[in-house]
């Protein structure tokens, strides 16, 4: 399954691109939509991930617009391990078990693919605090980078891990043959990540 990330500022075009797709990652960190407005997409639609990284908003900010789309249907919430401590985290996921929303703990580095060790650290931390589904994705420097991500489909289940940027194109492809549930695909000229394809560039791309 392909899911795509938005993160578009008008309303009105990113309700009806919604609609355009199976599933859907709402950034709301780019997106800055006021409350009324993310509780009518996250209604709209029933396989939808509310996504909101760390910026200049207060945590107070952040937190009622996380808790409003999870309220109003959002089928998971995405959380950085790096960002939100895990008493927030712990609390957020009782949060969204009175709503059947399930949680995606996620780590991001934008530079390099970390060593075994600390991927595997983040794997332990995210299953520590109960996480549905974990979300590795780092920045890959070369081809031993991209073996080192996709090997951890060997031993771990429930994860989606690849590696951004040119190099790391393939292992976005690789991920779902190797049991991701879903892969995250851009919108034509409005992607969100280094080396994020399209659904129609990452179905013809060569693996």
């Amino acid at each position: 399954m392909y899911c795509v990330s938005i993160g578009i500022k008008d309303y009105k075009k990113a309700m009806e691109v919604i609609g355009e797709y199976e599933m859907a990652e709402i950034r709301l960190d780019l997106c800055d939509f006021d409350r009324r407005q993310v509780k009518e997409i996250f209604s709209s639609h029933d396989n939808l991930i509310a996504t909101y990284r760390k910026g200049e908003e207060t945590l107070e900010y952040r937190d009622s617009i996380i808790k409003t789309a999870v309220a109003y249907g959002a089928a998971w919430l995405d959380l950085d391990m790096d960002y939100n401590d895990d008493g927030y985290i712990s609390g957020l996921k009782d949060f969204c078990s009175g709503y059947n929303t399930k949680l995606i703990l996620s780590v991001h580095n934008y530079n390099e693919t970390p060593p075994i060790e600390k991927i595997k650290a983040y794997i332990q931390k995210a299953n520590n605090l109960n996480a549905d589904l974990i979300k590795l994705v780092f920045y890959s420097n070369s081809e031993a980078d991209n073996e080192r991500v996709l090997s951890l489909y060997k031993e771990n289940t429930d994860i989606i891990a690849f590696n951004m940027g040119e190099l790391g194109m393939v292992t976005r492809v690789a991920s779902i043959e190797l049991g991701a549930p879903f892969t995250y695909v851009g919108l034509d000229g409005e992607t969100t990540a280094p080396g994020q394809m399209t659904i129609s560039q990452i179905k013809k791309y060569p693996h």
